[in-house]
């Protein structure tokens, strides 16, 4: 293992071989039972089964244990696989908390078994790290600006969620995106900026801005009184991001 600066806790260690997206989520993905096992690299260049990984050294081993304990292990547990799917059960174990005629709406009094602390965790380290460091063969376009230092010393349990960041968490109940991830990856850019990654049928949504108001403060998982998770179908998501992607951009499926 090299030696360097880790880009976490910003001491001089032993680095260890970091992934930008945990390798359990690429084993969960793969097609055990196909000819070609792999998980499916979309990106500008066209479509590619691969079994490579996003990853190079860039964490120490403490921070790397830091991310697994403080959210990485217990998202990982939250996801679909081979057809269960936990953290969306135990939002239609209960009554939504209300309901239109896309979204259903759960507050934490309705589901407060959910750890919205290390969902929040787990998607802020990953947006972190792709902004952070420039990972080889991955080109996400994330680019946290002034909040990157915050987010930080959030990670390292220095400082709170930042402030002028919003997280969104969508479960998202249809097949297409229950079986697929993706890289962080630009939404959309204005006064807002708002970044988005897939993880096996959990769809993050990272608004940041100085012109946060205290009504989009409010839908925050992290931070929000309310604590919101939404559950939709995400397939009309999914393939608008496909197209951004293969515009330039890669994501895997």
């Amino acid at each position: 293992m090299p030696t360097g600066k880790c880009k976490l806790c910003l001491q001089t260690k032993e680095l260890q071989c970091s992934h930008l997206l945990p390798s359990s989520l690429y084993k969960k993905s793969r097609w055990e039972n196909s000819r070609n096992p792999n998980p499916a690299l979309l990106s500008g260049r066209g479509v590619v089964q691969t079994s490579n990984q996003i990853r190079d050294y860039v964490l120490c081993r403490d921070c790397e244990q830091l991310f697994s304990r403080n959210g990485e292990c217990y998202t990982m547990s939250q996801v679909e696989h081979r057809g269960t799917f936990p953290l969306l059960n135990t939002l239609r174990a209960v009554a939504p908390t209300k309901v239109n005629a896309v979204f259903s709406w759960y507050d934490r009094k309705a589901v407060p078994r959910i750890d919205r602390d290390k969902l929040g965790y787990f998607a802020s380290s990953v947006f972190w790290r792709a902004s952070a460091h420039k990972w080889k063969d991955a080109r996400t376009n994330v680019r946290l600006g002034a909040c990157e230092e915050r987010f930080r010393q959030y990670l390292l349990g220095q400082e709170p969620f930042p402030r002028n960041a919003v997280l969104m968490l969508v479960a998202c109940t249809d097949a297409m995106a229950q079986n697929t991830f993706y890289l962080p990856s630009l939404g959309l850019k204005n006064e807002i900026t708002m970044y988005t990654m897939q993880i096996r049928g959990l769809n993050f949504m990272m608004m940041i801005g100085e012109s946060m108001t205290n009504a989009m403060r409010s839908l925050c998982c992290v931070t929000g009184a309310d604590g919101w998770i939404v559950a939709r179908s995400c397939r009309d998501k999914i393939v608008e991001a496909a197209q951004r992607i293969a515009a330039g951009r890669t994501a895997s499926l």
